[in-house]
C-alpha cells in the first residue's frame, strides 16, 4: 500500500500532533500547523484524531496511488482533481490503483492535509511520526518530500457509512483579515503601557520570513520595552509571542524551538492558531486580549464540536446492527 510523489508541494512534510512532553529535554515538538484541519480529516476517515497526515503548502502537488486507498483532503481549498474530475475538501474519496490526484494552488487558505484511511506507515520517534528537518527525524530523515518519493500506507480499511463522511470545511468560517485572540503575559511587565497599546491596536501583516517555525509580524510602528528585550531563556509554547529589540512581534509556531530568550508579550489562544496557519503571506491581522476564562470556554466549545462531528460520522456504527 503506497502513494508516489509525482510533484511535491512546497516544503511538504508528514505531521501529527508532534512530540509532546519532551520540551524539558530541549526537543522541539514539531507537529501540524493546523490541528483543526488534521483532526477533521482523520475523523472523516475513522482514524485516530492524532494520526499523521501529509501537510501541504500553497500548491498541493501531484500524487499517484499505487494501490486502492480511501483518502480525504482538509484545510486549504486547493484546485483538486482525481483523474481530472473535480473533488472537494472534507469528503472521503476512493482511489484505485494508478489514480492520479492533482492539487493546484490554494484558492482559500494556505496549508492543506492529505490523510489516508489507516494512516501512513512510518516509524515513530518519541511517540510521533512528525518530520523535523533540524533534528533529522521522521521519514526521509525529516526533509521535505521530493519527486519520486514513495509513502507507504498501513493496511487499508473501508470506512463504513461512506455517504455520510463529509462535512463543511472549517476554514470557510475564517476571516480574510483575522482577529487573533491572545492572553497577555508572561513578560507583559517588560513593556511600557504605550508598548502594550501598540501591540493591541496595530494592524500587522504576515512577513515573508514566516515559516513553520514562526510568523513574523510586520508593521510601521514598534512595541516599546521598558528596558531590554532580552531575558534568560525560558520555555516557549505553540503561540508564544516574542518581541525582540526590533519591536515587532514573532509568533512561535509548530516548528519552534523549545525555549526562547526574548520577552514574551502574550500567547495566542489555541483556538486561533489555525487562523495563522491558514493565512497567506501578506495577510493583515490584529491582536485582541481576552481572559483565561474566555479562552478556556472557547477551547471547551471547540472540543465539544469535535465530539459532535465524531459522533455524527463514526458512532453510527452501532446502528448498522
Amino acid at each position: 500500500m503506497s502513494i508516489k510523489i509525482i510533484e511535491a508541494s512546497i516544503n511538504s512534510t508528514i505531521q501529527d500532533f508532534g512530540r509532546k512532553n519532551y520540551a524539558k529535554f530541549g526537543i522541539a515538538r514539531s507537529g501540524a500547523m493546523d490541528e483543526l484541519s488534521l483532526r477533521t480529516a482523520n475523523i472523516l476517515l475513522g482514524n485516530k484524531q492524532d494520526e499523521a497526515g501529509l501537510e501541504l503548502c500553497l500548491k498541493g502537488g501531484k500524487y499517484e496511488f499505487l494501490n486502492e486507498s480511501y483518502f480525504a483532503l482538509s484545510g486549504a481549498e486547493f484546485d483538486a482533481k482525481l483523474n481530472n474530475e473535480k473533488i472537494q475538501t472534507c469528503k472521503i474519496y476512493k482511489a484505485k490503483k494508478g489514480d492520479l490526484l492533482e492539487l493546484g494552488l490554494a484558492k482559500i487558505g494556505f496549508r492543506g492535509y492529505l490523510c489516508v484511511a489507516g494512516g501512513f506507515k512510518i516509524k515513530s520517534f518519541l511517540n510521533s511520526k512528525s518530520s523535523d528537518v533540524k533534528m533529522g527525524v521522521g521519514i526521509f530523515d525529516g526533509r521535505a518530500l521530493q519527486k519520486d518519493d514513495v509513502l507507504e500506507l498501513n493496511n487499508n480499511f473501508i470506512p463504513f457509512n461512506l455517504e455520510k463522511r463529509e462535512c463543511e470545511n472549517p476554514i470557510f468560517k475564517f476571516d480574510k483579515e483575522p482577529i487573533i485572540r491572545v492572553i497577555l503575559g508572561t513578560n507583559d511587565d517588560a513593556f511600557t503601557q504605550n508598548g502594550l497599546n501598540t501591540f493591541l491596536n496595530t494592524t500587522y501583516k504576515i512577513g515573508l520570513k514566516s515559516d513553520r517555525m514562526a510568523i513574523y509580524a510586520e508593521a510601521d510602528t514598534i512595541i516599546e520595552h521598558i528596558n531590554s528585550a532580552d531575558i534568560i531563556s525560558d520555555p516557549a509554547v505553540f503561540g508564544s509571542i516574542q518581541v525582540p529589540k526590533s519591536g515587532l512581534p514573532i509568533i512561535l509556531m509548530a516548528g519552534r524551538q523549545s525555549t526562547g530568550g526574548y520577552t514574551k508579550i502574550a500567547s495566542v489562544i489555541e483556538n486561533d492558531l489555525p487562523l495563522l496557519a491558514q493565512a497567506k503571506l501578506g495577510t493583515s491581522f490584529k491582536f485582541q486580549s481576552i481572559s483565561m476564562q474566555e479562552a478556556t470556554k472557547l477551547y471547551i466549545q471547540r472540543e465539544e464540536n469535535f465530539k459532535s462531528l465524531d459522533k455524527k460520522i463514526n458512532l453510527d456504527f452501532e446502528n448498522l446492527f
